[in-house]
């Protein structure tokens, strides 16, 4: 501050919390600051505001007052054609690039006037400085005529006397700016220069914060409309600050280049192969095709919210985002078909697999088959083996007669102990363990089961075919065990 007694503007962000919102305090004669001015900026989520810049002074208690108002709008740099960069772009030409403007207009109400601020640099130090004139005389003159009054404003008049006024910076490496009025000629002719008054200094902008004015010089100032000048004056610092000593692409709102970065796909992709999946994991190999439902109508949107371009930015833009859409739909589709390719593959080999696994057991099944018939051919070969039926009785005239029989001593055969005495089993062969077996073929196996009760002698048995009569010689006989088949 350089005297608290001059009225000085601060810059403070608004007390609403709003980012693109400030607030112009003014402290006059040491007094606390208060505010005096409310600065909008259009919301940068609008589409509205998008590649320009805007500001407007209001006042803080009656926020209707609209004292003045920017609007700029920048140039853009032609599109380069190198197709090395427009490969680099992904294959779109590069996005035209903001061009920082050399003039800006603010526009007042009431009475209504543009300020036209010319930016320029300076001669002696090669600073940057921005020019701007207002009128001397911005009001018409209260008349009673009809004549008067259908003249037109002396703002609109060429033959008004204007003041002339710069912002200059104090050095390059210096933030402050001074604004002052430039000096008159005094020579009638306005040949000579060196007969100009010395610049009067109106303002000093000290840390693109504090806007002081220095009051003794405004009073020397012969205008109409000291208000105006303040309001162009504080508008014409504020745009200096923000526009020449801030980011371009943050100052006109330039949205960034649409880049899809590399985790962006992968939910479509894991979300596509996930449902995949899940559709594969519940239905069946060959589910019934199911009748197709009819699709709700899609809603086109016909009411674009966004305003038609009116710059080669958001043409480019629209341009851009098309070319983009364009490559993500053909690459979905190419993913698609990759994914269908790869799961009629996983089907194929699982079909074929579940084939070959039928195969197998098939080929299992049927040697259980051939194993188990092998096995019952042997249990009914051995079961016809054990039930042999018994043969029919020869006839007795082919029998040799007198046949001589042998005679064995009595009583039984004496064995070893430790020889176990064979016992045939069978279903054909009967008869007790003491008694010797006879054969069941020819007859004679009912007469040699009992022996006499008498004696303790072996009965007589009949000969060898037991078709003839006793033996004399039946007490010498020794009984012998026959053959069970014989």
């Amino acid at each position: 501050m350089i005297d608290e007694n001059l009225p000085t503007f601060y810059l403070r962000p608004s007390s609403d919390n709003i980012k693109h919102h400030a607030s112009v305090l003014l402290s006059h004669y040491g007094s606390e600051a208060a505010p005096a001015y409310a600065l909008r900026h259009p919301d940068p989520a609008s589409p509205g505001s998008k590649n320009r810049y805007a500001v407007a002074l209001y006042d803080s208690y009656h926020p209707d007052i609209l004292y003045g108002e920017v609007l700029l709008i920048p140039e853009w740099t032609q599109p380069s054609l190198s197709q090395e960069e427009i490969r680099r772009n992904g294959g779109v030409p590069p996005p035209p690039q903001p061009i920082l403007p050399s003039s800006f207009v603010i526009q007042l109400y009431n009475p209504d006037q543009q300020i036209v601020v010319q930016q320029g640099v300076s001669k002696w130090s090669a600073t940057p400085q921005w020019v701007f004139e207002m009128p001397q005389q911005s009001f018409r003159q209260p008349s009673v005529s009809s004549i008067d009054r259908t003249q037109s404003d002396p703002i609109a008049s060429e033959t008004t006397p204007k003041l002339r006024f710069k912002w200059k910076k104090e050095g390059k490496l210096s933030k402050d700016y001074v604004c002052s009025l430039s000096g008159k000629n005094t020579n009638p002719d306005g040949s000579k220069k060196k007969n100009r008054e010395p610049d009067i200094t109106i303002s000093m902008f000290k840390h693109l914060r504090e806007i002081t004015m220095y009051e003794p010089n405004l009073m020397r100032l012969d205008i109409e409309d000291p208000k105006g000048l303040e309001v162009v004056m504080l508008l014409s610092a504020i745009v200096i600050r923000e526009v020449y000593n801030g980011n371009m692409r943050e100052t006109f709102n330039v949205s960034d280049v649409p880049r899809r970065s590399s985790g962006e796909a992968a939910p479509r992709k894991n979300s596509y192969e996930r449902a995949r999946r899940q559709r594969t994991d519940v239905l069946p190999l060959q589910a019934a095709p199911q009748p197709s439902q009819p699709r709700p109508p899609l809603q086109v949107q016909t009411v674009d919210p966004r305003p038609p371009p009116t710059d080669p930015r958001s043409q480019w833009e629209i341009d851009a985002e098309t070319a983009r859409l364009k490559k993500e739909v053909e690459r979905e589709e190419r993913e698609r078909r990759h994914a269908e390719h790869a799961e009629r593959k996983r089907i194929k080999k699982m079909l074929e697999e579940e084939e070959r696994r039928a195969q197998l057991k098939q080929i299992e099944i049927d040697k259980e088959t051939e194993r188990l018939r092998r096995r019952f051919e042997r249990g009914k070969r051995r079961e016809r083996k054990n039930n042999i039926p018994p043969m029919p009785a020869r006839p007795t005239a082919n029998l040799r007669p007198n046949l001589p029989v042998m005679n064995y001593p009595q009583g039984p055969i004496q064995r070893p102990h430790s020889a176990n005495p064979y016992r045939p089993t069978g279903p054909y062969l009967q008869g007790q363990a003491n008694n010797a077996s006879s054969s069941v073929f020819f007859g004679g196996g009912s007469s040699m089961n009992h022996r006499p009760p008498t004696g303790g002698k072996v009965s007589s048995k009949p000969n060898f075919f037991g078709l003839l009569g006793h033996s004399d010689h039946s007490g010498q006989r020794l009984n012998k065990k026959q053959s069970a088949v014989f």
